[in-house]
């Protein structure tokens, strides 16, 4: 327990700690009087000095005190965990443009542009990844233009559109649709899920960016498994690897 320290006591012990001169040196006479007066002032500056210098000395131990019985500490700064790669290796795909980075597994790529495919009003980028060999993916396009198993990233123009419409519009609204929050890439997320057929299903994440939207997409289906043994939780794990900035 640290003492009480008072202005009285420290006056007190500053003043009585000071040294003193012979009687006849610091009694002046009249002719001295007016030669001492600087020498007066000296003693007088130095007092005040070690005062202020003990009064600050206090405050400074009364607040550590106080702060060590409050229990304060101060916390380090988070050091947030970079994505884990896939299957034993992995290849980043980074948007600077758009503001975001995703983690895939090394045998994925960047799928060719659909040919004959018109962007709808609003659509900024449309980016396919797949696990597909380039023969294997040119044969499974289909009219529908979305290939199960694979992974599309869209970013719009958000005009005022919340998440949960978005998805009622993509066909959520319509079908039996299992909808929840989640977070993507440390921020909120609207995630829908709905059959596109009565063998295949939609899972979609929507991320409201300010004025613009981020939706990461996939189709599952018609087996529990895809090509070269990508499965819902592979996609999901590619999902839950994008960073945003």
């Amino acid at each position: 327990m640290l003492p009480e320290l008072s202005i009285e006591r420290i006056f007190r012990r500053e003043i009585d700690s000071l040294p003193l001169a012979a009687e006849h040196m610091w009694i002046p006479d009249r002719q001295t009087a007016r030669r001492s007066i600087p020498l007066t002032a000296l003693v007088l500056a130095a007092t005040v000095a070690l005062v202020l210098g003990a009064v600050v000395t206090a405050r400074e131990v009364g607040d550590a005190a106080a702060t060590g019985r409050r229990g304060v500490t101060t916390a380090p700064l988070p050091i947030l965990p970079r994505p884990t790669c896939l299957r034993g290796g992995c290849n980043v795909y980074r948007s600077d443009a758009f503001g975001y980075g995703i983690v895939l597994p090394a045998d994925w790529q960047v799928a060719p542009v659909i040919q004959g495919r018109k962007p709808p009003a609003g659509e900024l980028q449309r980016v396919e990844f797949t696990g597909r060999t380039p023969g294997e993916w040119t044969l499974a396009v289909g009219p529908g233009l979305l290939v199960p198993w694979d992974l599309v990233i869209e970013v719009h123009e958000r005009r005022g559109v919340s998440a949960m419409d978005w998805a009622r519009a993509d066909g959520c609204g319509v079908n039996a649709c299992v909808t929840g929050q989640t977070t993507i890439g440390g921020s909120p997320a609207y995630a829908a899920s709905w059959p596109v057929s009565p063998s295949l299903r939609m899972h979609s994440y929507y991320v409201e960016r300010g004025e613009r939207m981020l939706i990461l997409r996939y189709v599952t289906g018609p087996d529990s498994e895809g090509p070269h043994g990508v499965t819902e939780r592979t996609l999901e794990q590619i999902v839950g690897s994008i960073a945003l900035s």
